[in-house]
């Protein structure tokens, strides 16, 4: 059954997987993988693992760090 049900993931949890295979694969080397989760539709971003997910977030564009949205929730992820 497993088989069955892992074959119908999504695009994020199929990634996720990816990613963790690649960096456990690469023991000599050491990562953290981090994960925001945004919506944007007519214009407004919302934060899906923020507190509040009807807030509107602002985008604002850095020299440095390039495209940025305020107030972000960021968690590091360990699994799929």
């Amino acid at each position: 059954m497993d088989k069955y049900v892992s074959s119908f993931k999504g695009i994020i949890p199929r990634t996720f997987g990816q990613i963790i295979a690649v960096t456990r694969s690469q023991v000599d080397k050491k990562h953290l993988i981090t994960c925001s989760f945004i919506e944007i539709y007519n214009e407004n971003v919302h934060d899906l693992l923020g507190n509040d997910i009807k807030t509107n977030l602002s985008l604002k564009e850095n020299q440095n760090k390039g495209l940025i949205i305020e107030g972000l929730k960021t968690i590091i992820v360990k699994s799929v």
